[in-house]
C-alpha cells in the first residue's frame, strides 16, 4: 500500500489529475462473476482494479459516464488526484461534462 501510495505522490508531482477507464468494458448487467474478453475469461473482482486503487489509497477520485458503447450501454471514465485536492477532480469533471457527448441523456423514470 505505502508502495502503491508513493507511486501516485511521484506521479502527482508532475500531474493535476489522472484520467482512465472506470471498467476495461462497458458497463454490464449486475451479478456477473465472469466475463470473457479477448476470448479469455475473467474473474469480476479483476476488471475493478483501475477504482480499486483509490479506495486503498484513499486519493480523492470519481467516476463519470462519459460514452456509450455500440450497444447502448454506458462507457465511463475516472479521474483521480493528489490528496486533498478534491476541488481539482470535481472541476476537471465538470470541464468533461461540458465535452461529453452523453451529457444531456437522462434514463426515464
Amino acid at each position: 500500500m505505502e508502495r502503491l501510495r508513493d507511486a501516485f505522490t511521484e506521479y502527482f508531482q508532475q500531474y493535476d489529475v489522472l484520467l482512465l477507464p472506470v471498467l476495461p468494458i462497458p458497463a454490464h448487467e449486475h451479478g456477473l462473476t465472469q466475463f470473457t474478453i479477448n476470448g479469455q475469461t475473467v474473474d469480476a473482482a479483476h476488471i475493478q482494479t483501475a477504482t480499486i486503487r483509490f479506495n486503498l489509497t484513499g486519493l480523492p477520485a470519481l467516476s463519470m459516464r462519459f460514452g456509450t458503447s455500440s450497444d447502448g450501454m454506458p462507457i465511463g471514465v475516472q479521474l483521480a488526484a493528489n490528496w486533498h485536492c478534491e476541488s481539482t477532480v470535481l472541476h476537471i469533471a465538470s470541464l468533461l461534462e461540458s465535452l461529453s457527448p452523453v451529457r444531456d441523456q437522462h434514463p426515464t423514470i
